[in-house]
């Protein structure tokens, strides 16, 4: 390996700890990592061409659904003749090729990743505490959007809990991940965040304890369900009163009170879903899902409703489908769909040969995925930059990962069958 080559990893690994760290402690960090990862990709561009060419059964499909979904929006703008900055936040999609690209190249320590999250997380949960508790934020979020800020918590949470290692100290490690969230989420409210870390911890446990058994399963499930408990006896909890908020809200509504939290996402869901049934394949226009409230007979009736004002629909699906048609929905769903196919892929092909690293990579993606789907139903992923570039982000960066290992690991074993290959033959021509 040259001295660049070392440079260039060490530039990476440092990177990929970095990450969690400035994604969450770090005002404007999501930027920092864009730029790093473009610095990166200028410093080894000499092997790029040759990493596409070796990885481009992950490197293609995921190429292919990001440009499927940066087509549709980009068409959605021009047939609707929207304005082009509606075109920043989709574009910040093309991160997950480039990082994966990135990850690829240079083939990075995934301990560094995982280390990173642990000290973003303990970090953040400083950040929030210091808010929350001193400066009485209603909801703490370090420097970023409320909602944005507790997705990124949920899915670095995830990664960390599926950190490789079947020992006491690996364990305690995945759960210190867990146990920094969840106070996070807790004070900072944001209700679809926390649900989609609990929901989705159950299906990593298989991963957490690969060596199952029936009494570890329930020492695990009576660890989150503490949790949960926790969360609604300690006094002055914020959760308490955000979960109770949404039974009350929820009859506000069904009584015709649109004016609140719950209200105004159920009132804008329905518009939502009529407009994109009148326009099923074109939508108002990427961006524009304030044109289709603002048109609606209800708002047309309540110019001054908190709903009328609202820039977005508070769900992923309702926003594609109302904006830009079932066109949009399908790119969406391939955002999604096809990094948790390759992950799934990656897991398999890992397992196959017993990496233990590879599979951890390839389940923290797919919990990634499931918890970004989750936390999807109440916001949308595209309505802030940290938010898109923190998906794109950690996708790249996890599939990279996952590939580079199922690829070591297949040269590992060949490597293995190339040399006990003629002992055997010998063995049995005696």
């Amino acid at each position: 390996m040259t001295i660049r080559n070392n440079w260039l990893s060490t530039l990476c690994d440092a990177l990929v700890f970095a990450f969690p760290i400035l994604i969450l402690c770090v005002p404007r960090g999501a930027g920092v990592f864009l730029a790093g990862v473009g610095v990166l990709l200028l410093l080894g561009w000499r092997g790029l061409g040759r990493e596409w060419r070796r990885h481009a059964d992950a490197l293609v499909p995921l190429a292919i659904s990001v440009l499927v979904f940066l087509a549709v929006y980009l068409a959605s703008k021009l047939y609707h003749h929207t304005p082009w900055n509606v075109i920043d936040n989709p574009s910040r999609a093309l991160l997950a090729v480039l990082t994966c690209w990135m990850i690829v190249r240079v083939a990075p320590s995934p301990d560094r990743l995982w280390s990173g999250i642990t000290l973003g997380l303990f970090g953040a949960l400083l950040i929030v505490s210091y808010q929350f508790l001193v400066l009485h934020t209603d909801r703490a979020s370090g420097w970023v959007q409320p909602i944005a800020f507790a997705n990124m918590v949920a899915a670095l949470a995830l990664v960390g809990f599926a950190r490789p290692g079947n020992n006491a100290r690996a364990h305690a490690e995945a759960w210190i991940n867990v146990l920094c969230a969840v106070p996070i989420l807790a004070m900072n409210g944001t209700r679809g965040a926390l649900l989609a870390v609990l929901l989705t911890l159950f299906p990593l446990l298989l991963v957490r304890y690969r060596q199952f058994s029936l009494r570890m399963f329930l020492v695990a499930c009576a660890s989150i369900a503490a949790l949960v408990a926790a969360l609604f006896v300690v006094p002055g909890s914020p959760m308490t009163d955000r979960v109770n908020r949404v039974v009350q809200e929820v009859r506000q509504f069904e009584h015709g009170d649109a004016e609140s939290s719950v209200g105004a996402r159920l009132q804008m869901w329905e518009i939502g879903f009529d407009y994109f049934l009148d326009h099923p394949w074109t939508g108002a226009g990427v961006g524009q899902f304030a044109r289709v409230l603002k048109s609606a007979p209800y708002c047309e009736q309540r110019t001054e409703s908190g709903v009328c004002m609202l820039e977005h629909a508070h769900n992923d699906f309702v926003e594609a489908a109302a904006t830009t048609g079932v066109p949009g929905v399908l790119g969406l769903l391939g955002l999604f769909m096809v990094p948790a196919a390759l992950f799934w892929r990656s897991l398999r092909a890992c397992r196959a040969i017993g990496n233990e690293r590879g599979q951890s990579l390839g389940a923290a993606g797919l919990a990634v995925v499931m918890a970004s789907l989750l936390s999807g139903l109440t916001q949308v992923t595209l309505a802030h930059q940290a938010n898109i570039v923190f998906y794109a982000g950690v996708i790249g960066l996890l599939l990279g990962l996952a590939v580079c290992e199922a690829r070591a690991g297949r040269r590992s074993s060949a490597e293995i069958g190339r040399r006990s290959g003629p002992h055997v033959s010998t063995t049995g021509n005696a």
